[in-house]
């Protein structure tokens, strides 16, 4: 083998390893759905706006949702069927489920209804608005 075969050898021998490397995607973390997502908002609050109004619900151990909106706090029941979290409010007349994906740090994240309508939505430790 010639010096000048060796170097093409060695050349091309890098190439593949240089092309993999960069093949190689960073793949984003997985973001947290379903039941994951649920088990995040009991005994934290979740703010976000619906109808351009800022509101706060805060979702307990026992299963009860109170949401503050426009200065005024509604008391209602929260359950989850297992993906969703479901709502019932003693105005409304049903039980409303949403689809929660969350960032994967599991602060940020979207509330989707069965229409589709998707709400940006930031998880608050705790209960700051003491509801």
């Amino acid at each position: 083998m010639t010096l000048k075969s060796t170097l093409v050898v060695s050349i091309l021998g890098m190439v593949p390893i240089e092309v993999l490397a960069q093949q190689q995607p960073v793949l984003p973390s997985p973001g947290i759905e379903g039941h994951d997502a649920v088990e995040k908002l009991i005994g934290n609050t979740m703010t976000g706006t619906s109808g351009g109004v800022a509101y706060f619900a805060f979702y307990d151990k026992g299963g009860t949702v109170k949401m503050q909106r426009s200065g005024e706090v509604a008391s209602g029941q929260w359950s989850s069927d297992g993906e969703n979290l479901c709502e019932e409010f003693p105005d409304d007349d049903d039980e409303t489920c949403y689809t929660i994906k969350l960032e994967p740090g599991g602060a940020k994240g979207t509330m989707t209804d069965a229409d589709g309508t998707a709400y940006l939505i930031e998880i608050l430790p705790g209960n700051p608005q003491k509801l």
